[in-house]
């Protein structure tokens, strides 16, 4: 007897299952895009328990008479294809049959549908594999699909789905790509009889954006259209130049209606925005809509249909590229974006030395003054010399009463020890010369020079100290007067349970304040600029993607305490005071691994009499 046989048809189904049915967000994800092909323009979804329990899909189509029900969890069976010349230019959201098929063999899925000019419905049903006769039913014109107990004989599969308020917030991403790629359709969702994502008739994408990511982003963004003869149709919503956020969960692309990733669209919208955003991690935020042919695009590369593959990728990228970068070009009046990415304009460095010598830029007039004025002798480890300007004041905010700019777990700290004692050495070996760009910090050592770069020493520094504290206990709280009331999203809210106690002992306080909001009652006090809301959108996007990337528990919380440590520190254009400057390399002088930053960076550059001396052909 031979070894290699066929697989039984239920195998067949659950196999392929595996590759586009993991959680109930894939399972909606199926059924809204069978709705949308068969011209739905209103569109409901019921939850229970997340959709782990219940899945209720009800559209307005075409629905599908008796022999389409017959059809229709039959694997491979379709509307939306006939020969293999049809894969050359699929125009529909499904097309491979699978969906159905897949559903109803890891649950008991039903179907209620009546063609709009039928005088009755049908009604079928497949219960992990087992099919039912087809039944007239009672049904209003469209189509309703029930799915239950997703997984429950698959227990194995079962295990690896979330709490509820997770799988729900899935759903939620879900419906809301669909809600701005089709701003014709009407959504809903609802989940244990409450409304969770209503849209209105009429919307546009902008209006929707708002919806979905609030009206003060959506009124933010530019937006950019190709010309109408492009050979690719790009609809764009884009942060200003300058704007940006922790992650990039807010770039979304979209082909011919579908949600996808694509390397191509994705290196584009990098390279319009070069030199625009500031370097690191910070991520624009786009909402691009493609439209195109379909014979330009072959969406048939993936089992979730998430990429594509572009005929023509070069085209593709040109024409999304430009469209973008014409966008932040006119959002700069009098400023040639252009050419500075090609290198026309004036360097950093000569533009810096034009402000120094006409005395114009951050400082205004008044910078030859602040400069000239002199710091006591004490200040400087020695007399002589003056170059730094004077301690700046600190303005009082009342939304954070506890102003913690010189506070040791805020910002680096004065320090009045005794200058032959211990580790404030550095007072005696390194002498502050000047603050040159507001960002590296010029001393002079006892045979030489040092550059260090003030934001890399400081992120290094508060570092070790959280790691320490984190060690030991929990961050110190700075409380706010008033509660800062922060909207989230239905995963935001849902990471935000699941990591209640990291979050707390990170220094944040929080209550939930409705449904979608939580209110912020103190955030970790390390944090010089308190923004509650942005930040608390950062540190709950990092623990997703360490979620995503399968960090263990010792790297997610290495991560963010990276993220606090680069948020806490002094930045480049922060001006510092003598005695902070001293204060900074005291605390340094304490660490094994002062040289470098946590990301790598170099904190310093060290240039000895014998360098300069070499340099200059002494």
């Amino acid at each position: 007897m031979g070894r290699i046989r066929a697989l039984p048809v239920h195998v067949v189904n659950q196999i392929a299952a595996g590759e586009v049915v993991d959680r109930p967000a894939s399972v909606v994800k199926e059924l809204v895009e069978n709705a949308l092909d068969a011209g739905a323009r209103r569109i409901e979804v019921r939850l229970t328990e997340g959709g782990k329990a219940r899945i209720e899909v009800r559209d307005d189509g075409c629905g599908m008479d008796p022999d389409d029900l017959a059809a229709a969890f039959l694997p491979h069976a379709t509307s939306k294809l006939a020969s293999v010349e049809d894969l050359d230019h699929i125009a529909s959201l499904g097309f491979r049959g699978e969906a159905l098929a897949s559903i109803g063999s890891v649950s008991r899925a039903t179907i209620t549908s009546r063609p709009a000019g039928a005088a009755t419905g049908g009604f079928v049903e497949d219960r992990e594999g087992a099919l039912s006769e087809v039944r007239p039913a009672a049904a209003a014109p469209g189509t309703v699909i029930v799915v239950e107990g997703l997984f429950a004989g698959v227990p194995a599969r079962r295990k690896f789905l979330r709490t509820s308020a997770t799988e729900l917030g899935h759903v939620v991403d879900t419906l809301e790509r669909f809600a701005l790629s089709f701003p014709e359709a009407v959504f809903l969702v609802e989940h244990e009889g409450r409304p969770v994502v209503t849209t209105a008739a009429g919307e546009g994408r902008r209006a929707r954006i708002g919806r979905f990511h609030g009206d003060d982003l959506a009124r933010s963004l530019l937006e950019a259209r190709s010309a109408d003869d492009a050979p690719v149709h790009v609809e764009a919503y884009l942060s200003p130049p300058g704007v940006t956020r922790g992650d990039a969960r807010l770039q979304q692309v979209y082909v011919n209606g579908r949600y996808v990733r694509d390397r191509t669209v994705g290196h584009a919208l990098r390279e319009a925005y070069r030199d625009l955003v500031p370097p690191g991690d910070r991520q624009p935020v786009v909402f691009l809509f493609l439209t195109c042919d379909p014979a330009r695009v072959d969406v048939n590369v993936h089992p979730t249909k998430a990429e594509v593959r572009w005929r023509d990728p070069a085209v593709v990228h040109e024409t999304v590229r430009r469209t973008l970068r014409a966008a932040l070009e006119g959002a700069r009046p009098g400023v040639d974006v252009g050419a500075a990415a090609t290198g026309a304009r004036p360097s950093t460095l000569e533009a810096a030395e034009f402000a120094f010598l006409h005395g114009v830029g951050g400082q205004g007039a008044g910078r030859e003054a602040r400069w000239g004025a002199g710091a006591p002798g004490s200040a400087w480890g020695g007399g002589g010399a003056t170059a730094f300007p004077p301690a700046p004041a600190h303005g009082h905010d009342p939304a954070h009463p506890h102003d913690h700019a010189h506070d040791p777990a805020h910002a680096p700290a004065h320090d009045h020890a005794h200058p032959h004692g211990g580790a404030v050495g550095a007072r005696e070996r390194l002498r502050p010369v000047g603050q040159v760009l507001t960002t590296y910090l010029v001393l002079e050592s006892e045979d030489g020079l040092v550059i260090v770069d003030q934001h890399a020493l400081h992120e290094r520094v508060l570092f070790d100290r959280i790691s320490d504290r984190l060690r030991t206990g929990a961050l110190e709280v700075q409380h706010l007067l008033v509660p800062a009331v922060v909207t989230l999203s239905r995963a935001e809210a849902a990471r935000i349970h699941e990591e209640r106690e990291l979050i707390a002992k990170l220094g944040w306080e929080v209550e939930a304040f409705g449904d979608d909001a939580v209110a912020v009652r103190a955030v970790p006090a390390v944090l010089r600029r308190p923004d509650p809301e942005g930040l608390l959108h950062e540190l709950l996007a990092l623990l997703e993607s360490g979620r995503r990337e399968g960090l263990d528990r010792a790297a997610l919380l290495s991560a963010v305490v990276d993220r606090m440590a680069c948020r806490g520190a002094v930045m480049a254009g922060d001006p510092l005071h003598p005695d902070e400057v001293l204060a900074l390399l005291a605390q340094a002088e304490a660490l094994n691994h002062a040289h470098s930053c946590p990301h790598g960076r170099p904190t310093r550059l060290a240039m000895t009499r014998r360098d300069l001396e070499r340099y200059f052909h002494r």
